[in-house]
């Protein structure tokens, strides 16, 4: 048996899906897979081969001519042609002169075609869904054209991947069902071909064996992919967006969704549930003039309806809890200018987890994730510090949102989006005057954007003192930060205050806390009441209150800490952690987010 030559990196990869075909080019083999190029043909091979099932000659014309540029394209960015793998899914593999088809492709280019079983696509396909996301923990369903597919990915007791070993393909994509539902002629037709997908569904779900422990009380968490559902999630986004903020005194009625990207946006099975309802019943002619925009195609709003009456069958079936959309895995940002050494990340980092208490920074179930988003926002923090004083905080702010280079970085769901965005602002000063600036802070509620302040003020005071050599020169100095968590019923500056817990004592109790089964949820509406602020008890135990004792250094003499610019940094610390500029909120949001004594700042000098 000959052995499978290894694939090596620059790679493409080609997707004959049934709503188009997709073209993309590696850069490297990695989880999150860097894609440097991608690009897609307009080619439905679903609705070029109608109900006999043949492809036509002159769309088999335009298949060969797209994969010679495909070609092309590979041999410019240094493709070896044993690196190229195309894959074909639904349509061609029902297609009836499939095998036809793949010939003349591999005359045309010697690319072999290799074609999914319905199994394979499942596989594949909850695969990507793992590359777009930090952890998956649930049910998997990707909707093309054709087909959807139905698997589930978990993590084992060891922290091994389990992804199901026999995954499902049903035959309900959106065109297919869209087409089907256009013969219907009566309810009950409708009603019967409901019933069809809800039994198909049922023995789906019977034969993945779901484990039963992705199931929680208020039911599973689904991760959705293909282009289909990715339409619902754009449908939600513009409703939410329209109701996002009203205010008599701005000449708007409403504002766009701020981060308007895909993969890792989250909404609860409810807000299914009321999509499905919205649209199932629908015109597809209809849809197709009223839906057109926010990244849905007309094609694909008159498909709209076909989606929902899928989903309406699915919710009759399981209980959902929330959905997670996915874009599979996208490209990221390669290495940028200013950033910092090996050396200097390790310095900051051990500065701020002395000044951050272990149980905002060591436990995995907080839900800011600032155990992994740290580390993201300490190598991102230096990197807009050249540009003009009053952009710099715009700037940083904007970088993992959707005008910005970290915009397709995959891994993050967008309330981490959020949070990355105002620790990046707060360590560059905070004035942001952007209407975004605000939407922002609510969608992560007022407790977690006081940590996020607290936290990018740090940052600017370790880059105050040194900036030339960010960290260590702050260790050099001898200034250093000690972070107390105060006992949780007393007031800042009560006698409680002299029972006040280490964090490392605290941190026992925190991870021992219940805490939400996925603690990175968006609220279900970004006008709801902030979902950090009605948790309750619950959430004291993620959002203690901290005090931070800046012990300025012993020795009599230290220009790098002493100078006024530094000082009057240090000695603002108490008033900027806790008080809010102009450029940061107006009144009415300001009564909103402000959570007095979370933070609170002295300053030890030396005897």
């Amino acid at each position: 048996m000959s052995k499978i030559p290894k694939a090596e990196a620059p790679l493409a990869v080609i997707d004959m899906g049934s709503n188009g075909i997709r073209f993309g080019i590696v850069s490297a083999l990695a989880r999150h897979l860097p894609v440097a190029y991608e690009e897609r043909a307009p080619i439905s091979l679903f609705d070029a081969q109608g109900v006999e099932r043949i492809i036509p000659q002159e769309t088999i014309a335009q298949v060969v001519t797209t994969f010679q540029r495909f070609q092309g394209l590979c041999e410019q960015a240094g493709v070896h042609p044993s690196n190229v793998k195309v894959i074909a899914t639904e349509a061609t593999r029902l297609a009836v002169n499939s095998q036809e088809f793949i010939d003349k492709i591999f005359d045309a280019t010697g690319w072999t075609v290799s074609l999914l079983s319905k199994e394979e696509e499942a596989l594949i396909s909850a695969s990507g869904i793992v590359g777009s996301f930090y952890k998956v923990d649930g049910v998997t369903m990707d909707l093309g054209g054709g087909s959807v597919e139905f698997s589930y990915v978990t993590h084992s007791s060891d922290g091994e991947l389990e992804i199901a070993s026999s995954p499902v393909s049903l035959p309900f994509g959106a065109a297919a069902l869209k087409r089907r539902l256009g013969q219907c002629t009566s309810k009950k037709e409708r009603n019967a071909l409901h019933a069809e997908i809800v039994s198909e569904i049922q023995a789906a779900v019977q034969h993945v064996n779901i484990p039963s422990k992705l199931q929680g009380d208020e039911g599973y968490t689904i991760y959705m992919s293909g282009g289909g559902f990715r339409a619902l999630g754009y449908l939600s986004m513009k409703a939410k967006g329209t109701h996002l903020q009203q205010h008599p005194q701005q000449n708007y009625d409403f504002i766009t969704y701020p981060i308007p990207i895909i993969s890792g946006y989250t909404i609860s099975g409810l807000e299914l549930q009321e999509l499905a309802n919205l649209y199932k019943d629908k015109n597809p002619e209809k849809t197709m003039k009223h839906l057109k925009g926010f990244r849905i195609s007309k094609r694909r709003a008159g498909m709209v309806p076909a989606i929902c009456f899928l989903v309406s069958a699915l919710l009759s079936v399981i209980k959902v809890r929330q959905i997670h959309f996915s874009e599979g895995v996208k490209a990221y940002a390669s290495e940028l200018r200013h950033a910092l050494s090996h050396d200097e990340f390790n310095a900051i980092w051990s500065i701020l987890q002395d000044a951050i208490p272990k149980p905002y920074l060591d436990n995995p179930q907080h839900p800011m994730q600032l155990y992994r988003l740290l580390p993201a926002a300490i190598h991102l923090a230096n990197l807009t510090t050249h540009y003009p004083k009053e952009t710099r905080a715009f700037v940083a702010f904007h970088m993992p949102l959707a005008s910005g280079p970290l915009a397709n970085i995959p891994g993050i769901t967008h309330q981490e989006r959020a949070t990355l965005a105002l620790l990046l602002a707060f360590r560059q000063g905070g004035e942001v005057p952007d209407p975004i600036f605000k939407t922002i802070q609510k969608m992560i509620g007022c407790k977690a954007t006081a940590v996020c302040k607290y936290v990018g003020r740090l940052m600017e005071l370790i880059f105050t003192i040194s900036p030339l050599s960010p960290g260590m020169g702050v260790i050099r100095s001898g200034i250093s930060f000690v972070a107390t968590v105060l006992d949780e019923y007393g007031p800042i500056g009560s006698s409680s205050e002299s029972s006040s817990t280490t964090s490392s004592s605290y941190s026992s109790s925190v991870s021992a806390a219940a805490a939400p089964a996925d603690p990175v949820t968006a609220p279900p509406t970004i006008t709801a009441s902030l979902k950090d602020d009605d948790d309750g008890d619950s959430m004291e135990l993620f959002y203690p209150r901290v005090k931070l004792c800046i012990h300025l250094p012993e020795n009599k003499s230290c220009p790098m800490v002493e100078a006024p610019a530094v000082m009057s940094v240090i000695e603002s610390m108490d008033q900027k952690i806790s008080s809010n500029k102009k450029f940061e909120m107006d009144e009415e949001l300001r009564s909103i987010l402000v959570h007095p004594n979370l933070f609170s700042v002295d300053i030890v000098r030396p005897c």
